[in-house]
């Protein structure tokens, strides 16, 4: 799986998965992604799940390319950097998907038009990521696929910043390092990063559409705990570019959530997601049901839904 050819070039990439706590998430992603189980999808796990994953997995196990690390921290982070450092240091890879356990595209063609339109990108626009298109995109990048080109090869691509499901240049990826306190914003970093060194080129591709589900239980853990690392992470992030970090110029605080969360749970935040990136009001995140969110779809020029 890990060389594929576009027009006169083969490339070889390599598929990076970090698990915690998702051994059954693991196996189903397998099963519904056959074409991952190959020497080049490395799965990063701890020494402590080693068990229940091997045996989640079966024969799996021994197709696949397992990294194990201690984590005491449960940083997203510390396991994104000790798969990097694997996969790089092979010096085989011309490109690296990066993404979650809990993240599912449609088809092996699609994996492949990741890393082709990566490749196209990287040759004739500069060297950047480019991430797959989300079902959510249609809503909140109505604006942006209205820019869409079609490559060279065929594949479609829009200007836009974008997260989980990602393919990544060696020239880039081989000289990055991720901070350990980056935790869950390890992507934001990497991509501040690119930034700060001048990257301008990022993209979408629109014929490699994925879903992702939120909040699943294992992964960084709680609410609580998943704000206390967000928060150290943001202050990561602040630190190492304070000036991208502070080009919004104010800090956005979710008031009504946390004065909530104060006065009926003694701090303790309740509810099933963190205010950042969710289609609700701060006043329904409290509540773990009852609450429907409707997605108008809308169709672009290139006819994506």
């Amino acid at each position: 799986m890990g060389v594929i050819r576009d027009g006169d070039a083969n490339i070889r990439f390599c598929t990076l998965i970090p698990s915690k706590g998702r051994a059954g998430t693991i196996a189903k992603l397998f099963q519904k992604m056959p074409w991952l189980i190959s020497h080049d999808t490395f799965l990063g796990i701890e020494p402590g799940e080693a068990a229940a994953y091997g045996k989640a997995l079966g024969d799996i196990w021994g197709k696949i390319k397992i990294q194990l690390y201690e984590n005491p921290t449960g940083s997203v982070a510390v396991a994104r950097e000790q798969l990097r450092r694997r996969a790089v240091g092979k010096g085989y890879y011309d490109y690296y998907v990066v993404t979650d356990d809990n993240a599912f595209h449609k088809s092996k063609e699609g994996l492949h038009n990741l890393v082709k339109a990566t490749h196209y990108c990287h040759e004739f626009y500069g060297s950047g990521p480019v991430a797959g298109m989300h079902n959510t995109a249609a809503h909140f990048d109505r604006g942006k696929i209205g820019k869409a080109t079609t490559l060279g090869n065929g594949l479609r691509v829009y200007p836009a910043v974008a997260m989980i499901f990602q393919c990544y240049p060696h020239d880039l990826y081989k000289d990055y390092r991720y901070p350990a306190n980056a935790y869950g914003l390890d992507d934001r970093h990497f991509f501040l990063w690119c930034l700060n060194k001048g990257v301008t080129q990022y993209h979408v591709c629109m014929d490699t559409p994925y879903t992702k589900s939120r909040y699943q239980e294992g992964g960084q853990g709680s609410l609580d705990v998943r704000a206390q690392k967000t928060g150290m992470a943001i202050a990561r992030l602040a630190t190492d570019f304070p000036k991208f970090v502070g080009a919004v110029g104010t800090l956005r605080i979710p008031w009504q959530f946390l004065i909530e969360s104060v006065s009926t749970g003694g701090g303790k935040f309740r509810g099933t997601r963190l205010v950042g990136g969710a289609m609700r009001k701060e006043s329904t995140l409290q509540k773990s049901s009852g609450v429907k969110v409707k997605v108008r779809k809308i169709t672009s020029p290139n006819g994506a839904r």
